[in-house]
């Protein structure tokens, strides 16, 4: 019996095939990097390159991503990115059969720019899924991306073991890019949310700097920015830290990582239903509290065991603050522009984090540089507090627009903003009032609307 694809499993299904992939191929090779540099003559400086280079492919298309979205939709996009990863899968697998570390290089900006293009169609297909089912379901798209990230690890692990070199491993990738991604492709074209968006009537474009400098953009970019760096830093300085702060083997420090994995997986598993209970502001917040008190604790405990009790509640405070992040930003018309403009910041911090922690542990020592994100952390928490306040939280409406709520001044509905199939409600909640678009049936517009919490003050 085949689904329909209106069905709200439908999408959600392909989206989390979407991530499941993206995270399996993208760490199945990175557990290779000692071989890929043994192959190309690359030492540890050029390995640094290699992945920099990557980062900037991402950060240099992800502007462009935005609006190739809003103009052909998600899934013809998605079908670029398709074609760019077995580009650039092969591109690499030729790279390191021949030697070439410059071709590597190369290679991997092509990598780094279909990773954009992939990932801002799929974060907007996952907030429209979410919006289908009408619960935050979004943190469990990152939550597969996590744990097809340790299947693919393990597998790459594998693949060493069995001493599968590192170009046929990149081939591997490439067919696995054609098949599995080719496959979502093809069935997005049969689900209307991933087709080009309807025609506009009237109205003119939005600047082309107009949603990057709107304040929500720019707060949320500040949380994914710190959540992203906090990330990084965790999976690259969180094991040469304790071994170099305690008498430890790098595989019993490594266990610091699994922790903050293993919480961080967790957290997005069950996120979805806190963030329905509080709403999204407190889960902003809350999760920068706890992650840079994780923080804090990693980096000034004096055992061993309160590091890795740190490092646990690091990763649970960085489950939800992306997902989240993005969901705010995934309502609007000019979501795909919003998407990629808060997603550039996580780039960004990946560009500009190893060299920041680098050059503060030259100053201040590798561990005290680590535990300084907590003020980062902090910041984040800041621009949460301010990012989900009604006034931040407007949107230029338009033809097919929901209406968040707290939104919109009482007793009004701007004209062009409601849906088809859809009739404004007034909703008192605990004394307030506030206008909210609800479906015909009765139901709520998207996840998290029935608690009314999403504009609390």
């Amino acid at each position: 019996m085949s689904v329909p694809a209106r069905s709200p499993w439908f999408l959600r299904g392909l989206v989390l095939v979407a991530y499941a992939v993206n995270g399996f191929c993208l760490s199945a090779w990175s557990v290779r990097l000692p071989a890929v540099g043994d192959a190309t003559g690359l030492g540890a400086d050029g390995l640094g390159v290699f992945l920099t280079a990557g980062a900037v492919g991402t950060v240099a298309t992800v502007p462009l991503v935005g609006r190739w979205v809003a103009r052909t939709g998600p899934g013809r996009v998605y079908l670029l990115a398709t074609a760019g990863f077995a580009v650039a899968y092969t591109a690499l697998a030729v790279s390191v059969h021949v030697g070439s570390g410059t071709a590597l290089v190369a290679a991997n900006v092509v990598h780094g720019a279909a990773f954009a293009a992939t990932n801002v169609p799929q974060s907007l297909l996952g907030a429209r899924a979410e919006r289908r089912v009408g619960r935050t379901v979004l943190p469990q798209f990152h939550a597969v991306y996590s744990l097809s990230a340790a299947v693919g690890a393990a597998a790459g692990g594998a693949a060493a073991g069995a001493g599968v070199q590192p170009g046929a491993q990149f081939a591997a990738l490439a067919v696995l890019a054609v098949l599995v991604r080719g496959a979502v492709s093809v069935l997005l074209r049969r689900d209307p949310d991933a087709g080009p968006p309807p025609a506009r009537g009237t109205g003119r474009a939005a600047p082309r700097t107009g949603v990057w400098l709107e304040p929500q953009v720019l707060l949320l970019g500040v949380v994914v920015f710190a959540t992203a760096l906090s990330e990084g830093a965790a999976n690259n300085w969180v094991t040469p830290t304790l071994v170099g702060s305690f008498p430890v083997t790098e595989g019993t420090a490594a266990t610091a990582v699994s922790l903050f994995l293993c919480a961080q997986t967790l957290g997005r598993l069950a996120g979805g239903r806190v963030v329905d209970r509080v709403g999204p502001r407190a889960a902003l917040v809350g999760s920068g509290l706890v992650s840079a008190a994780g923080v804090a604790a990693f980096g000034t405990a004096p055992a061993l065991w309160v590091c890795w009790v740190g490092a646990a509640a690091w990763g649970l405070g960085a489950a939800l603050s992306v997902p989240v992040a993005i969901s705010l930003v995934a309502g609007s018309p000019d979501a795909p522009q919003r998407i990629a403009a808060v997603t550039s910041l996580s780039s960004l911090a990946n560009v500009v984090g190893p060299p920041l922690i680098g050059a503060a542990a030259g100053v201040v020592g590798l561990r005290w540089a680590v535990g300084s994100i907590a003020v980062v952390l902090l910041g984040g928490v800041l621009a949460a507090r301010a990012a989900a306040r009604p006034g931040t939280t407007a949107r230029r409406a338009g033809p097919g627009a929901t209406v968040p709520t707290g939104t919109v001044p009482t007793g009004t509905v701007p004209t062009g903003t409601v849906p088809t199939g859809t009739v404004p409600r007034q909703v008192a909640r605990r004394g307030r009032t506030s206008s909210r678009v609800v479906p015909a049936d009765g139901g709520d517009s998207g996840p998290g609307t029935g608690r009314g919490r999403e504009s609390a003050g």
